[in-house]
């Protein structure tokens, strides 16, 4: 609000020294010449409020190992940008996890799946830090976070503190690292976020000591004309090259392309040291004949616009192969705004003569690289498709079926497309199938699959779900009941259809152990659901709900036993555990 008080040209001048000392000069210069200015003096106290936010706060490193990442920020991952740093725990669990900076608990949330146990701390000076996949809490943490799963009943548990319920300084231990939640394997996921905002900011920025001594690698690349970048199909790609040791120049022979609208898409890796995870980059700017032709810059991660990523990347080439793909090209439409800066310029390839396109990357920590590639137009253009279904992005289209409607939101696609509808021959003796496209075209907003159910009765439709059919996997994307309808919502299309859950989920004993005089015990179990999946669990001990913890990538429930067990009586166990179409099991078991 302080620079409103002073011109353009003296606001310029502030802007025009990229140093610190050389700005700091220039400011001392109009302190003198404006001393006797109130506006100034109240520009000067916000000015020096804010240089203090942004010089004061850092962050400790929450390990007391050094620091080497599995993952980076804001690196590509499947429909989401990485709001965090994945540090590696050793390939173990159990490591202390240490508070970043002072500051105090502000939320916990345990889930099956996702984050698993993770913890939340607010800091006075403007920031939140995130520890999650955590095996355990410290005492103080867990003995009150107990009393939170036992006022729920519920192993799942969001809580939000207030300020001064737990603080912390900086260096305390808080937790100790897991693989809870959605975790591939043990490690620590550490964020550091914009308490206003709820954006996430990249970790190095506040000082974590992560070592970062190799520049990113190119390692291939590809391009085309006559479709968009967000209509890739993972079987029918594009022409891909290779490029000479990740930098340089590409393979001698260029890429064959088809005249018309340049797209382009490039895969680059980066490890900070060698034998780390493959990271995802900063910043990314494409040349073609020496004219800028993209430029991104990634500034933080919002969790509002994170499946964003979709248009992103070439979808189609990443589904398909491995790495992190970045598309060169800025979508019709996306709601990408100040998370990732992106600038492009529309290029036709009319000739065939060999065309260079030059790439320059840098990762988070400033190391840079640059490779070179050529493309030649030479291949004839593809034909158009007579019975394709013009979709435009921004516009809602329903397409009707034959056993209901698709419904493509304002916000689902990025960019116009083109896609094919089939069904095939209704057969009433079976649920019906669509296909709807394929798994390359690029969606923001989920498009909504309806089937109708007429022929049943209110009772059959509340066991139905929606499938999601690919590569011969059934996957349930669930549905809920419109009238004599499901409709459910998918964030990818493909192949649909709809089945009846009337199955019961499966329990089954794993092991058992009993408590002693001063240890609590456990019994393990393995659950699991054919259709539409786990919806709950509950464990009773004489009736009443008790301790346990849920594991959803593993299937495994491990409740705890306690210690009143030991008192020789006679004590009635059960396990209760429902799927999402209301199906149940229940195992009773007598412990005396």
């Amino acid at each position: 609000m302080a620079l409103r008080f002073f011109s353009s040209r003296l606001v310029n001048k502030i802007k025009a020294f990229e140093s610190v000392e050389g700005f700091f000069d220039a400011l001392c210069g109009m302190v003198f010449s404006n001393l006797y200015s109130s506006r100034f003096l109240m520009f000067l106290f916000c000015l020096s409020a804010t240089f203090a936010k942004g010089q004061k706060w850092t962050c400790s490193s929450p390990l007391d190992i050094p620091l080497e990442l599995a993952g980076s920020f804001a690196e590509i991952r499947s429909n989401h940008f990485h709001s965090g740093m994945d540090l590696r725990t050793e390939q173990r669990e159990g490591l202390p996890v240490y508070c970043a900076a002072d500051g105090y608990v502000s939320r916990i949330k345990i889930s099956p799946n996702g984050y698993g146990k993770a913890i939340y701390v607010t800091h006075p000076e403007g920031y939140v830090t995130v520890y999650a996949h955590l095996q355990k809490f410290n005492h103080e943490i867990d003995s009150l976070l107990r009393l939170q799963h036992k006022l729920k009943e519920s192993y799942e548990v969001d809580w939000y503190l207030k300020e001064g319920q737990i603080p912390l300084k900086r260096g305390q231990q808080i937790a100790w690292s897991g693989n809870s939640g959605g975790s591939s394997g043990p490690h620590l996921h550490f964020e550091v976020r914009d308490s206003r905002t709820e954006h996430c900011l990249d970790p190095m920025r506040f000082g974590l000591p992560v070592r970062d001594t190799l520049a990113p690698i190119f390692e291939l690349f590809s391009a085309w004309c006559g479709y968009g970048a967000s209509e890739l199909s993972p079987s029918e790609l594009p022409s891909i090259g290779h490029f000479v040791n990740g930098r340089g120049a590409s393979d001698t022979l260029p890429l064959e392309i088809e005249t018309g609208k340049l797209e382009v898409a490039v895969s680059i890796v980066d490890r900070y040291i060698t034998g780390s995870g493959d990271c995802g980059v900063k910043s990314l700017r494409v040349f073609v004949d020496g004219s800028l032709f993209y430029r991104m810059e990634i500034r933080s991660v919002n969790f509002n616009t994170t499946k964003a990523i979709n248009g992103f990347v070439p979808l189609g080439i990443y589904k398909s192969k491995s790495g992190q793909w970045y598309r060169c090209s800025s979508p019709k439409q996306t709601p990408l705004k100040e998370e990732v800066n992106i600038w492009a310029m529309p290029v036709e390839i009319l000739d065939s003569l060999i065309h260079s396109i030059r790439f320059e990357t840098e990762d988070w920590k400033g190391n840079v690289a640059t490779a070179v590639g050529f493309v030649q137009a030479v291949l004839p253009n593809a034909p158009k498709r007579s019975n394709a279904i013009s979709l435009l992005a921004g516009v809602e289209k329903v397409i009707q079926t034959r056993s209901g409607k698709i419904t493509f939101q304002k916000e689902s696609l990025f960019d116009d497309t083109e896609l094919l509808l089939l069904e095939p021959v209704f057969d009433s003796l079976m649920p019906p199938v669509v296909e709807i496209g394929h798994e390359g075209i690029a969606l923001f907003s989920p498009v909504k699959i309806q089937f109708n159910l007429d022929e049943m009765t209110p009772e059959q439709r509340k066991k139905v779900v929606v499938l999601h059919l690919n590569s011969s996997k059934r996957k349930s994307i669930g549905g809920t009941i419109e009238g004599n309808s499901i409709v459910a919502s998918t964030s990818s299309l493909g192949i649909f259809t709809y089945a009846a859950d009337w199955a019961a989920p499966v329990v089954e004993f794993v092991e058992q152990t009993f408590p002693e005089t001063d240890l609590v015990g456990s019994v393990k179990f393995r659950v699991s659901d054919a259709l539409s999946g786990i919806e709950s669990v509950r464990p009773e001990l004489d009736g009443k709900w008790i301790y346990y913890e849920y594991d959803a990538k593993n299937n495994n429930v491990l409740v705890e036993l306690p210690l009143s067990l030991v008192d020789e009586q006679a004590h009635e166990f059960s396990l209760v555990v429902k799927d999402k179409c209301g199906n149940e099991t229940v195992y009773k078991k007598t412990f005396n």
